[in-house]
C-alpha cells in the first residue's frame, strides 16, 4: 500500500514503482511497462476542476445516474456499507476502449471516503485526469449529504508506464516504501494461503476494528459490527492449503457454492445466452457475469474475458462487471462489485473487489469460491500458475460472531476459561 499525502507525491510515487519494477508487456497501444496491482491511498485529494468533456458518457454520465441515491443513502444512514455506484458495463466488455474506472465506493469513517477500482492505468499521462474526477466525485456526493470529505484510494490492477515515455518517467520517479498491515485509511496484507489470508483478516478485524451500526436490524447479532476500512489481501499460493481448520463451511460447499452461485461451471466453455437464475433467486454472481435479463445489451463478460486471455495475454480489459445501477435502490445489493484477471509476471491473477464482506460469515467460502473460478481461467487460457487477490471496501465481523471469532484466534483464552 502507498499512502500519500498528495495527488503529486502518490504519482511520483506510483511511477517510481513502475520504473523499478516494470515488466515489459506488449499491447495494440504500444508496449508498456507494468507491475503487479496497487493499492495507493491519497490523504489529501486534490480539489481542481474535473475535465468534463474528457471523460464525456463514460464517467460523468454514469456517476451521474447513481449520484441522488447514492447522497440518499447516505443522508438516511451515515454508516451504510451500501453505497457504490458502477461506472462499468456488461457492454464495456465488447468495447475497444472501455472506462478505466469500474467502480467508484464511498463509505463514512469520521470522514466519507472514496474508494475507486481502475482496471488499467497510465501512471504517467493519465493519472492526475482520473484522480481529478475522483476528487469531483467525493466533492459532489460529501457537500450534498453533508459530510466532510476524507481520503480517496485506488485499486490498480495494471499501473503502466508505455516504454516511449519510459525517459520522461524516470525524470519524476520517486519510489517510496510501501506500507503493509494496518491503518485506520487502509490495510495491506499479504500471505501465501488462503487458510492463514482469512487467519490473518479476522486477527485485523478483531484487534484493530472500530463498532458501528449495520442495516440489518431485523437479525439479532448482527445489529452492529466492528469493522475496517480498506482490506487488501494478496494470496501467493491459493491453491495451498485452501481451507482453515476452522472454516464454517466444508470444502463440498465450497466447490457447489463456486460452481453454482459464482460460475455456472456447467456452461463454462459456453457463451450463455439465456437466464441462470433458479426460481426463488433474484441474482446470482454468475447471473450477473454471464446473462442478466435485465440489462439492455446482455454480454457474457467471463466468456467473452477468456476469449480475450486466449488470444492476448497481456490484455487489460478482461474486467467483469458484477455491480448495477439498480443496486442502490436495492436492500440487498451484491457485495462482490467485479473482477479481473490481469497477466501477473507470467501467472494469471485473479483481483475480486467488495463493496462489503462479512469475515467471519462468508469470506473465507468467497476467497475459495473466487480463487477456484481463477483456476479454471488459468487452465483456460493456458498459464501454468495463478494469484489471487481480495479486496473489501468493508471487511467486518459482526459483533453476535466476536465470541465465536475469538475462538479461533485464541483457543488458550477459551481453554482458560473453562478450567
Amino acid at each position: 500500500m502507498i499512502v500519500s499525502a498528495d495527488c503529486d507525491e502518490a504519482k511520483r510515487a506510483i511511477v517510481g514503482k513502475i520504473v523499478e519494477n516494470g515488466v515489459l508487456c506488449r499491447s495494440r497501444f504500444g508496449n508498456y511497462f507494468g507491475i503487479d496491482p496497487s493499492f495507493l491511498v491519497i490523504e489529501q485529494p486534490s480539489e481542481a476542476e474535473v475535465a468534463r468533456d474528457y471523460f464525456g458518457e463514460k464517467y460523468l454520465s454514469r456517476f451521474r445516474e447513481g449520484f441522488d441515491a447514492a447522497v440518499g443513502k447516505l443522508k438516511e444512514k451515515r454508516y451504510t456499507r451500501r453505497v457504490s455506484i458502477p461506472i462499468w458495463r456488461p457492454e464495456d466488455a465488447l468495447s475497444q476502449n472501455p472506462p478505466a474506472i469500474t467502480e467508484i465506493s464511498f463509505l463514512f469513517d469520521d470522514k466519507l471516503h472514496l474508494t475507486a477500482y481502475i482496471r488499467s492505468l497510465d501512471c504517467l499521462n493519465y493519472f492526475e485526469p482520473n484522480l481529478r474526477f475522483l476528487s469531483f466525485a467525493l466533492k459532489s456526493v460529501a457537500e450534498k449529504a453533508g459530510i466532510p470529505e476524507g481520503s480517496i484510494a485506488m485499486l490498480v490492477a495494471v499501473p503502466h508506464v508505455y516504454e516511449r515515455d519510459i525517459k520522461r518517467a524516470k525524470s519524476i520517479s520517486e519510489p517510496k516504501e510501501e506500507f503493509y498491515g494496518y491503518s485506520q485509511l487502509g490495510t495491506h496484507l499479504v500471505e501465501d494461503y488462503i487458510s492463514s489470508a482469512w487467519h490473518s483478516a479476522l486477527e485485523v478485524i478483531y484487534n484493530h476494528g472500530k463498532s458501528k451500526e449495520t442495516e440489518w436490524d431485523i437479525f439479532e447479532g448482527q445489529k452492529t459490527s466492528k469493522f475496517v476500512h480498506r482490506l487488501f489481501i494478496e494470496i501467493l499460493k491459493p491453491e495451498e492449503n485452501k481451507i482453515h481448520d476452522k472454516a464454517p463451511f466444508t470444502e463440498r460447499y465450497g466447490i457447489d457454492y463456486a460452481h453454482d452461485y459464482i460460475i455456472c461451471a456447467e456452461k463454462l466453455l459456453e457463451r450463455v445466452g439465456e437466464s441462470i437464475l433458479k426460481e426463488g433467486e433474484e441474482y446470482t454472481y454468475a447471473e450477473r457475469a454471464r446473462f442478466c435479463a435485465k440489462d439492455s445489451v446482455k454480454v457474457d463478460q467471463l466468456f467473452e474475458a477468456v476469449e480475450k486471455l486466449k488470444e492476448d495475454r497481456c490484455r487489460r480489459d478482461c474486467y467483469i462487471g458484477i455491480s448495477r445501477p439498480w443496486d442502490l435502490v436495492s436492500r440487498d445489493p451484491p457485495c462482490l462489485r467485479g473482477y479481473q484477471f490481469v497477466n501477473s509476471r507470467g501467472r494469471l491473477k485473479g483481483i475480486f473487489y467488495m463493496r462489503s464482506n462479512d469475515a467471519y460469515g462468508a469470506m473465507h467460502a468467497n476467497m475459495f469460491g473466487f480463487s477456484l473460478l481463477t483456476k479454471y481461467v488459468a487452465e483456460l487460457t493456458g498459464f501454468g500458475e495463478y494469484g489471487y487477490a481480495h479486496f473489501a471496501v468493508d471487511a467486518h465481523i459482526y459483533t453476535g460472531f466476536l465470541d465465536s471469532v475469538r475462538e479461533i484466534l485464541y483457543p488458550e483464552m477459551k481453554k482458560r476459561t473453562s478450567g
